[in-house]
C-alpha cells in the first residue's frame, strides 16, 4: 500500500501531504485491522504533536484515507488532483462514485475555474442539462454598474433564440428576493452586454428547494423572462421558451 503512493510532487505539498497520511492509515488499517482505530488513535497523536495546526480530527483523517484509497495513479494525482483545493477534493469524494466522473469533473473544473460551490451545483445538476442551441459565455461574469462590481454565476448566449440567459445558483432554498438579483443582472445585461440585434436576455433560477406557491406569488408581476427550477424548468417561463430549453 505505501509503495503505490510514491512519486509525490510540490505542486500542492499541503494535499500530497495528506495524502501520504492517508496511504498511511490505510497500511496501518490493512496491518492492525479495522478494530484498531487507527484514525483516531492517530488524530490524538497528531494533535498532541502539531497543537498549532488544524486538520488532524478523526473526521478529516478518514476523508485522508479514502483520498488515498480513491486515487492510486500518484502521476494523476501529481498533474491534476493535486491542482484543486482541498475542499473540492471533499466534494468529488462525497458526490461521485466513481474515479471516470471524478476525472472528468476535475478537467471541467479546472477548465472554467469554477469554485467549490459551482462545482457542487454542477455534479448535482449534471452540467444542467439545457440541451442544443447554448454557448457557454462564462462564469462569474463581471458587470460594473455605476461603479460597483457585481458578478454573474453562469453566462450562456442561446444561438437560436439569440439572446443571452443568465443563470443565478442558491444553494439553499428560494427566497423572493433572489429574483430581485436576477432581474437586476437580466436589465445589465441587456444594457451592457447584448447587442440591438439581440432577443431581451432570459433568467434562470436554479434552487435546492422552494415553496411552489411562494414561487408563483414572486413570479406573478414579473415582466422580465425568467423563471425558477429545483435544477429543472418550470411551467413559470413562456410557453415558446420552455419547449426550446428543455
Amino acid at each position: 500500500m505505501i509503495g503505490v503512493c510514491r512519486g509525490q510532487s510540490s505542486l500542492n505539498t499541503t494535499l500530497l501531504a495528506y495524502r501520504l497520511l492517508g496511504c498511511d492509515i490505510l497500511a496501518r488499517q490493512a496491518a492492525q485491522g479495522w478494530g484498531a482505530k487507527v484514525t483516531e488513535r492517530l488524530a490524538h497523536d497528531l494533535r498532541a504533536a502539531f497543537p498549532e495546526m488544524k486538520g488532524f480530527s478523526p473526521r478529516n483523517l478518514k476523508y485522508m484515507r479514502a483520498f488515498a484509497e480513491a486515487w492510486t495513479d500518484a502521476e494523476f494525482v501529481q498533474q491534476a488532483v493535486a491542482q484543486l483545493p482541498w475542499g473540492h477534493n471533499l466534494v468529488l469524494l462525497d458526490r461521485l462514485n466513481t474515479e471516470t466522473e471524478r476525472r472528468w469533473y476535475i478537467a471541467r473544473t479546472l477548465e472554467h475555474n469554477w469554485s467549490r460551490n459551482i462545482l457542487g451545483m454542477q455534479i448535482e445538476t449534471r452540467l444542467l442539462e439545457l440541451g442544443a442551441g447554448f454557448a457557454f459565455v462564462g462564469r462569474q461574469v463581471l458587470l460594473d454598474v455605476g461603479g460597483d462590481e457585481f458578478f454573474i454565476d453562469l453566462l450562456f448566449y442561446h444561438l437560436k433564440l439569440r439572446c443571452y440567459v443568465v443563470i443565478e445558483l442558491k444553494g439553499g432554498k428560494f427566497k423572493p428576493e433572489h429574483l430581485g438579483q436576477l432581474g437586476f443582472y437580466l436589465t445589465s445585461v441587456d444594457r451592457q452586454v447584448k447587442s440591438e440585434q439581440d432577443n431581451p436576455t432570459i433568467g434562470l433560477l436554479l434552487c435546492k428547494s422552494k415553496n411552489k406557491i411562494v414561487a408563483e406569488y414572486a413570479l406573478g408581476d414579473k415582466t422580465q423572462p425568467m423563471g425558477i427550477a429545483e435544477y429543472k424548468l418550470l411551467e413559470s417561463l413562456p410557453a415558446e421558451l420552455q419547449t426550446t430549453l428543455k
